[in-house]
């Protein structure tokens, strides 16, 4: 009878494990990936409405990626959407920051470029001179983007002509 009861008690166990499995390593990942889509649209929307809605839907956009970061703190999207919305907010020194973090995760040029508009933006010249010559590296098509007064001193710094 002991021994039945042992059973049940450990096989009870192995399901909860189970659920508490499934739960965490599929059902939290898919609806903060949900979740990102969503964001990742209100963001594109706030970045052309006036300043006043902008904020508050950067505000509610940086707060939704906080209660999703725990599933979603190894994806370098995540990190430039956090990234872009503190933009929004005026806070380019975290910007910064959540672009850097991106670059830890996945060495892509438009984190490079994004950060080099923050750094700009910040007044640290050098600092973005340097971002964007990495992005020119990976696609010198950049470069007719850039400033025409940036643009020499990038090139100069990715040794593009």
């Amino acid at each position: 009878m002991l021994r039945r009861s042992v059973m049940v008690m450990v096989r009870a166990g192995a399901v909860v494990a189970a659920c508490a499995a499934i739960y965490f390593l599929c059902v939290v990942p898919y609806r903060a990936n949900v979740t990102m889509q969503a964001l990742m649209q209100r963001s594109m929307l706030a970045q052309k409405v006036d300043t006043q809605r902008a904020v508050i839907v950067a505000r509610s956009n940086l707060a939704d990626l906080d209660r999703i970061a725990r599933a979603r703190r190894l994806d370098a999207a995540w990190y430039m959407l956090y990234g872009s919305n503190l933009e929004i907010l005026d806070r380019l020194p975290q910007a910064v920051d959540a672009y850097t973090a991106a670059l830890r995760i996945d060495d892509r040029p438009e984190i490079y470029v994004n950060r080099a508009l923050a750094n700009l933006h910040l007044g640290r010249t050098d600092a973005a001179v340097a971002d964007l010559a990495i992005a020119a590296r990976f696609n010198p098509e950049i470069l007719k983007y850039i400033d025409s007064e940036l643009r020499p001193r990038v090139a100069a710094a990715a040794g593009l002509r």
